[in-house]
């Protein structure tokens, strides 16, 4: 019987009944983790101006730019001239590499659920770091960064709340990215953190069903220049070019150079409230209120949607080449035949 209701559940789903939007106000809690700048912060400001939700906003550092706009936030008077009742933009701190700063995390939403009428309805975990550079050029430091943060730190968070989202049959909503659905050069350490977090989320999502708790992938597209996620691009390249051996130097070097002129764009942090988008806000408003939320939410321009459906047509060479021609990123053989011009 377990397994034909399990089956009915199943059918019932796919055929999308009984699907419809939760209304929310301030006595349901949001923690969006990354909100310094881009996605997180620009999440975590929708869900408080437009979902009137009640919202932790995790930031790396507190005296950052985005930290102390959200921390504005928490004062002030409502519209008609009222003390607001109360604070329902918390900005707490949050390192995913120390696990004091997780348990820390915890203990204060524990508070924070234990003194008033809350209902921890969802964790979305955001936050994440990015380098780019070719394998053998990244550094181990800087593989397991982006390994540590974005997927191992995420796994800690999660697993340390637990309890509480069990409690309050909170969703997980999981930020990957199109790099974990396709392999692309130059970003082989954060595609296989991102990649790894995509297959993680789908098993938590099975594991979680049977206590009626929801799991959701949810993809945002190219907004990397609208983040601070390769803010210290520069500072990683130098890096790298100070590890290179005598060999590496002689063969990568105009190459090297050449690639990171072209990612000097990405440099320097930029404005943490620049990223505006309502479709993406569309999207991620039914994967957090939506009784029976996609398993998969994918945000992305016709360029993405075109070059996604011919990764899954094509054969390896063409998906390889494909995936060069996607990036438009200079390559070892077209600076070979600059350098060689010039």
């Amino acid at each position: 019987m377990s397994s034909c209701r399990q089956l009915l559940r199943a059918l019932k789903r796919t055929l999308g009944l009984g699907r419809r939007q939760l209304n929310v106000d301030e006595r349901q809690v949001v923690l969006v983790t990354g909100c310094d700048s881009g996605l997180g912060h620009s999440l975590a400001v929708y869900c408080y101006r437009a979902l009137n939700m009640t919202v932790i906003g995790c930031c790396h550092n507190l005296q950052s730019q985005g930290a102390r706009l959200l921390q504005q936030m928490s004062t002030g008077e409502d519209d008609d001239g009222n003390e607001r009742r109360r604070h329902r933009m918390l900005t707490w701190q949050l390192d995913l590499l120390q696990p004091a700063s997780i348990e820390q995390v915890q203990v204060n939403l524990e508070q924070l659920l234990s003194n008033n009428d809350y209902q921890l309805m969802a964790l979305v975990n955001n936050a994440g770091v990015m380098c780019f550079g070719e394998f053998e050029w990244q550094l181990p430091s800087q593989i397991e960064m982006q390994i540590n943060c974005n997927l191992l730190g995420t796994m800690r968070l999660t697993r340390q709340l637990l309890p509480l989202l069990r409690q309050h049959r909170g969703r997980i909503i999981n930020v990957t990215s199109h790099c974990g659905l396709q392999a692309l050069p130059a970003l082989g350490p954060y595609a296989a953190s991102k990649a790894a977090l995509r297959i993680w989320n789908d098993a938590l999502r099975i594991e979680l069903q049977q206590y009626g708790m929801e799991v959701v992938n949810f993809i945002p597209g190219f907004f990397v220049m609208d983040s601070n996620i390769a803010a210290r691009q520069q500072q990683h390249a130098q890096q790298m070019l100070e590890a290179f051996s005598d060999e590496q130097l002689a063969h990568y070097g105009n190459y090297f150079r050449q690639f990171n002129e072209y990612l000097n764009i990405l440099s320097g942090f930029k404005p943490p409230n620049k990223l505006r988008d309502d479709g993406l806000h569309s999207k991620f408003k039914d994967a957090l209120t939506n009784t029976q939320p996609a398993a998969l939410y994918i945000h992305e321009p016709w360029r993405y949607k075109i070059y996604r459906w011919l990764f899954g047509i094509c054969p390896a060479p063409l998906s390889d080449w494909l995936a060069v021609r996607f990036c438009a990123m200079p390559s070892y053989e077209s600076t070979k035949g600059k350098e060689l011009r010039d």
